[in-house]
């Protein structure tokens, strides 16, 4: 019988590859990979915190306009009509308060607000003059003042009302009462014809990169159409 020879390989060198190869990472690699991590989600926050704050500022920077044009197209809207009534009522006279109260027309003209009268209705709101200036909506009276810690327009619909807030954050209210022609101011109430009004309006937050309010100002120009007759 032929005898073969099994030789058996002593070379342990290809199991010694298998064993050391390497299957992951190691620990610095690790570290190094979630500093970059790091690094990059602190990036990524920064970024979104300085959008977030920048769409917030602008939100604020639109109700603060918005504000400031609702307050104005308010008083624009009622001190139109100021003087208004077919009655056989005298219109104001006087320097900057009215002496002839009862009267239609502006009643104050103070620096920082202004009352005045009209004739629109009766007591029960028919929408009918009756003769006088003391039903609702007849006797209004604007300023500025604080309601529950916040600055507001505040807005007097007649001499027995209690005044409402109607527009927050309403920083500052200024008035300047101006003859027909030229821009010399008056306090002569026979003699107002136009009424320019400044509004300041602030936001409801301070802004968070500075600290500070944000600040908006619109001015305009109201002619009151029944103070336009010179026989008054």
């Amino acid at each position: 019988m032929n005898k073969k020879n099994f030789i058996i390989s002593t070379d342990m060198s290809e199991f010694s590859n298998v064993k050391n190869k390497p299957t992951g990472f190691s620990l610095i690699e690790l570290m190094i990979a979630m500093a970059v991590g790091l690094v990059l989600l602190a990036a990524v926050y920064s970024v979104f915190n300085m959008q977030n704050k920048e769409l917030n500022k602008q939100e604020q920077i639109t109700e603060m306009q918005q504000n400031a044009r609702m307050a104005m197209a308010m008083i624009s809207r009622d001190l139109t009509m100021a003087g208004y009534g077919p009655s056989s009522m005298a219109r104001c006279t006087g320097t900057t308060t009215a002496t002839n109260a009862p009267c239609l027309g502006i009643t104050a003209a103070n620096a920082n607000s202004i009352s005045f009268t009209m004739d629109v209705t009766d007591a029960s709101g028919t929408g009918v003059p009756d003769g006088d200036r003391d039903d609702a909506h007849e006797n209004i009276t604007y300023d500025v003042y604080t309601s529950s810690g916040v600055p507001a327009l505040g807005r007097k619909s007649s001499t027995t009302a209690n005044k409402m807030p109607v527009v927050e954050n309403v920083s500052a209210l200024a008035f300047t009462y101006l003859p027909a022609t030229g821009t010399t101011a008056t306090t002569n109430l026979s003699l107002i014809r136009r009424v320019q009004i400044s509004i300041t309006t602030r936001t409801a937050n301070v802004d968070r990169n500075t600290g500070n309010y944000l600040y908006y100002n619109l001015v305009s120009v109201v002619a009151p159409r029944n103070l336009e007759s010179s026989g008054f």
